[in-house]
């Protein structure tokens, strides 16, 4: 199934993402809980090491703990 996302800021629509299930069933299963949890968005253009696993806090990214 193909599933699609725009994201919405002050009632315009400014993007969209769309993704495969069939290509990708669990990871698109987990884009798509989190796109629908309403999402903090944050640029991290100065911090390349933010990855899926990490952790926010409100003030700083954190890694996981191996």
């Amino acid at each position: 199934m193909i599933r699609r996302f725009v994201f919405v800021t002050e009632g315009d629509v400014f993007m969209q993402i769309q993704f495969d299930d069939d290509i990708d069933g669990a990871r698109s299963q987990g884009w798509a809980a989190g796109l629908n949890s309403s999402p903090t968005v944050i640029e991290v253009t100065d911090n390349p090491d933010v990855v899926p696993g990490w952790t926010w806090n409100g003030e700083t990214f954190n890694a996981p703990n191996p």
